[in-house]
């Protein structure tokens, strides 16, 4: 039996099933305010120009864990919270390059460190108060000791995909938003309050809202 057969998800089923997604409608129910959508960014305006490109990579450990990183509290919108690895997209790579490329300079992993098969993308989100339009891309990976870059990562977390489909971890809390003209506005959003973990907001936690919504439907039966 191998380590994917083993595994909490049925990447056999959902590989032969042509890797279906949730899409868009998975975010709704972690949407704090009305959002431009990524379609709708890319559609009106230029990449560069109107908005950066951005990705992040998603790597489901064998015991269904996801490593999510804790941000320095740096000036900038995004300072100290919570985000999956990931970065600006640099001139000449591809946005999976990108996506590997942080994940393995955030949590400190050797190149030869690399997903058990193609990565998939998943649905894009725009982040506003960036100006990211950011595509996630997961794979499942081995269980690795992370050595995170200190001037980034304040704290490396692991969440279980049981948990983010547990209603018990959906919660609203109030944060900080950053938004033009808005700076230092708080604001009572949805997220997941997960175990051991600070609360997640905003993008991540859309990108983490179609995670949930795909381990539902591929999770498999005897775990």
């Amino acid at each position: 039996m191998t380590m994917l057969d083993r595994s909490h998800v049925d990447w056999t089923g959902w590989e032969n099933a042509g890797h279906p997604l949730p899409g868009v409608d998975a975010h709704r129910p972690m949407m704090p305010y009305a959002r431009s959508s990524a379609d709708r960014a890319r559609s009106s305006g230029e990449a560069g120009v109107d908005y950066r490109e951005a990705a992040v990579f998603i790597g489901i450990e064998p015991d269904g864990r996801i490593a999510l990183i804790e941000r320095t509290p740096e000036e900038g919108p995004h300072g100290g919270q919570m985000a999956l690895p990931g970065g600006a997209r640099e001139a000449g790579e591809t946005l999976l390059d990108c996506a590997l490329r942080e994940w393995r300079e955030e949590l400190g992993l050797p190149v030869a460190c690399a997903p058990w098969f193609e990565p998939v993308a998943f649905t894009e989100v725009h982040v506003v108060p960036s100006g990211f339009v950011v595509r996630p891309y997961l794979a499942p990976v081995e269980a690795v000791q992370s050595a995170p870059d200190p001037v980034e990562v304040a704290a490396v977390h692991h969440t279980h995909l049981k948990d983010l489909v547990d209603p018990r971890f959906r919660q609203k809390q109030s944060v900080r938003i950053h938004l033009p003209g808005m700076k230092g506005m708080r604001w009572r959003v949805p997220g997941f309050a997960l175990p051991g973990v600070p609360f997640v907001w905003g993008a991540t936690a859309l990108m983490l809202s179609e995670v949930a919504e795909w381990y539902l439907h591929w999770r498999r039966e005897d775990h």
